[in-house]
């Protein structure tokens, strides 16, 4: 059986949750929503995510925040960062490299394909054959 994948979407806007959520749903994710930074943080807490998509501003507590906080509780979920057009700026950017984000897409210049694409690659994680062939030269 193939294992299914997690999925934590951190978003205050209800159409990104559904959208996205039946998306990865249908792609065999098992999908989970947190409407406000608090709650995104507690769900990647006592959950085991691979991949959160994390909104640049949320309530109560921004997606950088919540990642910042994710990392230093020694949650290894990879992050990535949706941000609406002009939220960010160059200090977000260096933030979310020092906090180890694994990606960015701007909400309305996403390219579906490449975004679905990123996730799974991202959820798989290294593939197998490569696993093998990196500890077959390991003495």
């Amino acid at each position: 059986m193939e294992r299914k994948y997690k999925l934590l979407i951190a978003d205050d806007d209800p159409e990104i949750l559904t959208h996205y959520g039946a998306y990865f749903a249908q792609q065999g994710f098992l999908v989970d929503v947190a409407q406000d930074g608090l709650d995104g943080l507690e769900k990647l807490r006592h959950g085991e995510f691979d991949v959160a998509l994390v909104d640049l501003k949320l309530p109560k507590m921004d997606g950088l925040e919540m990642i910042r906080q994710a990392h230093q509780a020694g949650i290894d979920a990879d992050m990535i960062i949706l941000s609406g057009e002009g939220e960010s700026n160059k200090e977000d950017a260096i933030a979310a490299i020092k906090v180890g984000v694994s990606d960015w897409f701007e909400k309305a210049h996403l390219d579906r394909s490449k975004f679905f694409q990123r996730v799974k690659e991202l959820a798989e994680g290294m593939p197998l054959d490569e696993i093998s062939r990196i500890l077959s030269v390991i003495r």
